[in-house]
């Protein structure tokens, strides 16, 4: 009777057993996150915040009609981003401070879990958090332009006792290159060692492409390419590297330098590069004593050996992006201050209606402007490692947009962009 008992017990123990084994907790999926639909949404609002399609996302979670979908409904997200983990918000936390701990930014947390303001995160919030992808690898700064190791020549030279290169010269003569530093002499015998100027002409068969042409000096120069004005740096200063970039095609062209000196020391060295075999339309000629209009799709950038953008500019390029990190390296070497500079960039850009995230990271201060709207002001001292955000709300048009930066001291850099919010 006893052993009828035991084996009765035995087995309802093992009934139990199996009834209360725990389920195994479902592994996160790997193929893609999860967004609670919210009120207003729309499955095409959603597709663009997580940068996936309508199709994809209508695919990924068997919706046959983009149009019904419904507020708390819970969408597989094929972002190709696998999360890796979820975070119990605790008192005093921040979402600055748990992106840090997992190592991924903040907003990738924000999008993940749908929220839009980073400070509206409560105690006890479960975070989905998404694997920390590896850091981008920000462009390398264009390559400063170097010295040819041969220089373009023969220039034939008019040398004048005046600063207005007015008739008849001093002295002419044919010169190999324009390559000089005359330092306090003169640039001829007899001739003045202040207060001269040179003009050099000189015609030269290029291949077809777009060439960029240089000029470093010390007072003031211009260059023409076929008669159009490419670098006017006509004014007095100490030494600094102008650039432009010209399309020409195939065949002979005319290279014309005018070039004066003031006062003390005198230099100018004058070269070219070809940069591109395919030769693009022209961009307009930048003029330094106003700010220029630059193409739609570059940005032109002016630097200045201060803080505070002041004076005449000592260095102009044209870039695709503000995206540089120059390290404690100067941006021209030679000509810009490795500490204590400062650059401005404009450009023009079409924005959509929409609300605009623009964001930077920089080291030192930088401030942007969107037409005549500051919107990003961050005029202090940054180490760089956190991005810098603020929404903006813009109609569809074309914008002035306008950045400008200064570097204090020890590293350099300055990333910049936007992204509709």
């Amino acid at each position: 009777m006893l052993k009828r008992r035991f084996l009765i017990l035995l087995l309802t123990a093992m009934v139990v057993a199996l009834l209360y084994i725990p389920p195994a907790v479902a592994a996160p999926r790997a193929d893609g996150i999860i967004h609670v639909v919210q009120q207003g949404e729309t499955l095409y609002s959603i597709a663009r915040r997580y940068g996936v399609s309508v199709q994809e996302l209508a695919r990924a979670n068997r919706i046959t009609n983009p149009d019904r979908i419904y507020v708390g409904q819970r969408l597989v997200i094929p972002s190709g981003q696998s999360a890796c983990g979820v975070h119990v918000v605790r008192a005093g936390e921040t979402m600055l401070q748990i992106a840090l701990r997992y190592g991924v930014d903040a907003w990738a947390i924000a999008r993940v879990n749908g929220i839009t303001n980073l400070n509206l995160i409560y105690v006890g919030q479960r975070l989905t958090i998404p694997c920390a992808a590896p850091p981008p690898q920000p462009p390398q700064p264009p390559s400063q332009p170097q010295p040819p190791v041969s220089w373009p020549g023969p220039w034939n030279a008019e040398y004048f006792d005046n600063l207005t290169l007015t008739a008849p010269p001093y002295t002419t003569r044919v010169d190999p290159a324009i390559n000089f530093d005359w330092g306090s002499g003169p640039p001829a015998g007899g001739m003045p060692v202040n207060a001269f100027s040179v003009r050099w002409t000189g015609s030269f068969n290029f291949e077809a492409g777009t060439y960029q042409f240089n000029i470093r000096v010390d007072d003031g120069a211009r260059v023409y390419v076929d008669g159009e004005l490419i670098i006017d740096g006509w004014r007095d200063g100490g030494l600094r590297l102008y650039t432009a970039q010209r399309a020409l095609g195939a065949g002979s062209h005319t290279v014309k330098v005018e070039y004066y000196d003031r006062v003390q020391v005198a230099r100018v060295h004058f070269w070219w590069k070809k940069v591109s075999a395919v030769p693009p339309v022209a961009s307009p000629t930048p003029s330094l004593t106003a700010t220029p209009a630059p193409p739609s799709d570059v940005w032109f950038g002016t630097f200045y050996n201060n803080e505070a953008l002041q004076g005449e500019p000592v260095a102009t390029h044209y870039v695709p992006a503000i995206s540089f990190n120059w390290g404690v390296k100067s941006p021209f070497p030679d000509v810009v201050w490795w500490d204590g500079f400062s650059a401005r960039w404009v450009r023009k850009a079409h924005l959509n209606t929409d609300h605009y995230r623009f964001c930077a990271m920089s080291d030192d201060g930088m401030r942007l402007w969107v037409g005549s709207t500051l919107v990003l002001d961050e005029w202090h001292p940054n180490d760089g490692s956190q991005p810098m955000c603020k929404a903006h709300w813009v109609s569809s048009g074309v914008y002035d947009i306008k950045v400008e930066y200064y570097e204090h001291g020890g590293n350099a850099l300055i990333h910049v962009w936007w992204e509709p919010h």
